[in-house]
């Protein structure tokens, strides 16, 4: 049930905006219901080593366009059911192998790149990383009660932020933080999806959508975005310098990664338009992303990953889809 609600929270922001597809879609006579495929790749996050990426990932097999290529959203969409799971690849597009059967959740590696974080069932686990496989029969369970995501390594790997329902009189859910071990469960404030930016701030999802800033030492509440786009998966880069966050709008032209500073009121600039989930390299220096397109078109190109350089906004490919596409 928790994670339901995790799905349908995230569907519901989506869903809003889904107005400005469906009009160019019904230009094009297609019929005026609208199916949002599951993207093949998701959730990529960038080892501390630099030399792999971490995703999940479901093959897509077919793809049938039944009222015409020009309707994605209207097309009917088959997978590769068993071989879904959480993979791994190198940073070189080689070597692509599933790690696990089953899919990780709002994955974190922590800062040394030994254990792995992530949401199964609505609630927090790790797990230990040797650099090459996951040792399964060592999870560990940190959260027991209500829905639990997003958790986030503190930089000294001693402390997980996360977001939670747990205890919460209205539904809502609010940031907490917890030793890696899972003790000294202390809730923080209102907001959702955190991430550290060094002993004292969390930067987290707030009120109306926005970013905002919170001090662990004296809760102050700096408000970081103020535009009306919905703002989300905030994340900084290693040395804390900058933010990167996931934004959608009733303006196609704003949906997508965008990059700005920790002042209060400062926007920034977008990074790369049609992405959503992403991570940040080591360095510092790249972004590994989920390109997709705003009308949720699933092709050679789209609905992978791809990694761009944040300062010359060069990119790669480094993910496919293989697959059989019909059309009538």
């Amino acid at each position: 049930m928790k994670l339901l609600k995790l799905i349908l929270f995230s569907v519901a922001i989506l869903s809003f905006f889904e107005g400005c597809h469906k009009t160019d879609d019904q230009n094009a006579g297609c019929p005026i219901f609208s199916i949002v495929p599951k993207q093949p790749y998701d959730d990529p996050v960038w080892h501390p080593s630099g030399e792999i990426i971490g995703f999940n990932h479901k093959p897509i097999k077919e793809i049938n366009y039944s009222y015409g290529y020009e309707c994605p959203m209207q097309a009917s969409y088959y997978y590769e059911e068993d071989s879904a799971g959480f993979y791994l690849i190198d940073v070189n597009g080689m070597n692509q192998r599933r790690a696990l059967p089953y899919y990780l959740l709002t994955p974190a590696w922590s800062h040394d790149g030994k254990w792995i974080a992530f949401s199964k069932g609505g609630q927090i686990f790790k797990m230990p990383f040797d650099g090459e496989k996951f040792d399964t029969t060592a999870i560990e369970q940190l959260t027991f009660e209500g829905g639990n995501f997003f958790p986030a390594w503190s930089p000294d790997d001693e402390w997980i932020a996360y977001d939670s329902d747990f205890d919460s009189k209205n539904g809502a859910y609010y940031s907490w933080k917890m030793r890696s071990n899972s003790t000294n469960k202390t809730l923080i404030a209102n907001g959702r999806m955190p991430s550290w930016e060094n002993q004292s701030i969390v930067i987290y999802i707030g009120l109306e959508y926005q970013i905002y800033s919170i001090s662990l030492t004296d809760s102050t509440v700096t408000q970081i975005t103020d535009k009306k786009s919905v703002k989300m998966y905030p994340k900084f880069n290693p040395d804390n310098s900058i933010i990167a966050y996931y934004s959608v709008g009733n303006d196609p032209e704003e949906n997508g990664i965008w990059l700005t500073g920790s002042n209060k009121g400062n926007n920034g600039q977008m990074l790369v338009s049609e992405a959503s989930s992403f991570s940040w390299s080591p360095d510092g220096k790249n972004i590994v992303y989920l390109h997709r397109a705003n009308n949720y078109r699933i092709d050679e190109e789209t609905g992978v990953l791809w990694i761009i350089n944040t300062e010359t906004k060069e990119k790669r490919q480094l993910t496919y889809n293989h697959f059989n596409l019909l059309t009538h």
